[in-house]
């Protein structure tokens, strides 16, 4: 993949902010933006009905055919943003799309979350990983909401930072999700708590390499208030490493104990059920005993949820309370059916290699039979080759990828190509201590409109089972 100036995920920095600051004062000022939207997803429709709400006039870039708000989606042409003050780019579109290379050279285009930004007067919590950000941003939402204050959880989960700014109803905090797409496009915004969970190889066709990638998950760290604060995973020397060189005040959070750290932590392991908060000499407890906590990677968002809490001054009676009530996220390892010591989980969030990891360690001392497979994002799935071999009964393959699945796991591979046959399969197979993981490790789209569908599917399925 050829490497271009689009492909840095930030503008010269003095630059991008006095251009993104004269066209925010415009806005907010209704003096007759004209704005392009490019990406006619969920972000992009929020984006216009939020530039719309400020008088802007709107026109939206598409590649697809597409009429969104009202508005009949032109082709993403260069020529077609010279007239325009500001460009919006939603996260489905690359900002390396050669098309958009003239409106960042001129540092004019922002991303969704960056004009959401403009109006949303809580502080904001950024939460972003390869891994588990959704769970830990609902989560950290979820501990709010106990304490009793107003909050908005979203972003690239759920609804677009903009719907926030489009609402009238005020928020004590924000807690947003964000993805690399959106953290690429980020200028002025700032977050008074930046969360990075962890990082692993994942959109390759986005990123020519995982520092790349890295670069911009470390905008949320570098996009902190003048006191904000980090919460970094203390076990992901990738992150933390990039951490401590960006400065400021930093919490550490992860999935060990003690004994397997060294130096002052936030939050930790104390055992298996337990979590140990030290500041300033003083200890705090908390129970990870909560049915949704299954595996080291739910402790560890536990762990960093609790300090992002923490760090906003939310008591530790309330986060603990948040922690029981938090129920999980669907598709993240979500048990949908425990019978005769076998369990099924629905898992079809993982969409690439590293989460398939995470869903099989968190099975530990139990036998799997794995459904896997959709459309392959070109990873390498040598990395679980390991875990099959030891742990693994079966792998059920189903849709586009099931000749590289069974490439990498041989004998172990039954070509079941649809995920009805799979499950019914699966129930063949299952006995007691064995469990069934739908954990897909690709994209769902050869078969389905998303995970969530797939998901639902798989629900539907395994709950038909006699």
């Amino acid at each position: 993949m050829e490497s271009t100036v689009s492909s840095r995920p930030f503008s010269p920095a003095a630059e991008a902010r006095a251009r993104v600051a004269a066209i925010r004062d415009k806005l907010t000022k209704k003096g007759g933006l004209v704005a392009a939207v490019v990406g006619g997803g969920k972000s992009g429709e929020a984006a216009i009905d939020l530039l719309r709400a400020h008088g802007a006039e709107v026109r939206l870039f598409d590649d697809r055919a597409i009429t969104v708000a009202g508005l009949v989606a032109a082709p993403i042409e260069h020529a077609a943003f010279e007239q325009v003050d500001v460009v919006v780019l939603s996260p489905g579109v690359p900002r390396r799309h050669p098309e958009l290379q003239p409106a960042i050279a001129r540092h004019k285009l922002v991303g969704e979350v960056e004009l959401a930004s403009w109006f949303v007067r809580a502080p904001m919590i950024g939460i972003t990983g390869t891994n588990g950000k959704s769970t830990t941003t609902a989560l950290v939402g979820k501990i709010f909401e106990t304490a009793g204050q107003r909050v908005f959880a979203g972003g690239n989960l759920g609804e677009p930072l903009s719907r926030l700014a489009l609402a009238t109803d005020a928020v004590d905090v924000a807690v947003v999700e964000l993805s690399s797409y959106q953290l690429e496009s980020i200028v002025t915004a700032s977050f008074r708590v930046g969360c990075w969970l962890n990082i692993a190889p994942d959109h390759t066709d986005r990123y020519d390499s995982i520092d790349e990638y890295a670069a911009a998950k470390r905008r949320v760290l570098d996009r902190r208030t003048h006191d904000g604060v980090a919460v970094l995973n203390a076990k992901d020397k990738f992150c933390s490493g990039i951490g401590v060189r960006t400065g400021g005040p930093i919490r550490w959070f992860a999935a060990a104990d003690a004994s397997d750290l060294a130096g002052p932590m936030g939050t930790r392991l104390e055992g298996i059920t337990t979590a140990l908060r030290t500041d300033d000499g003083v200890e705090e407890r908390y129970a990870l005993s909560a049915p949704w906590i299954v595996g080291m990677h739910n402790r560890a968002n536990a762990c960093a949820a609790i300090e992002c809490a923490r760090a906003m001054n939310v008591a530790p009676d309330a986060v603990q309370a948040g922690l029981d009530a938090f129920g999980g996220l669907p598709h993240r390892l979500e048990l949908v059916r425990d019978v005769d010591d076998s369990r099924w989980f629905n898992d079809s969030k993982a969409t690439n290699i590293e989460s398939v990891s995470t869903a099989l360690a968190a099975l530990a001392n139990r036998r799997i039979v794995w459904i896997a497979g959709g459309r392959d994002k070109g990873a390498p799935w040598s990395p679980l080759a390991e875990m099959v071999e030891d742990r693994v009964e079966a792998v059920l393959a189903i849709g586009e990828a099931t000749p590289i699945v069974e490439a990498a796991f041989g004998a172990k591979v039954e070509r079941l190509e649809t995920l009805e046959r799979a499950v019914a399969r699966a129930a063949e197979l299952v006995a007691p201590g064995v469990d069934v993981l739908l954990s897909p490790g690709c994209a769902s789209f050869d078969q389905f409109k998303d995970y969530a569908e797939r998901g639902d599917v798989f629900r539907r399925l395994v709950g038909a089972l006699a």
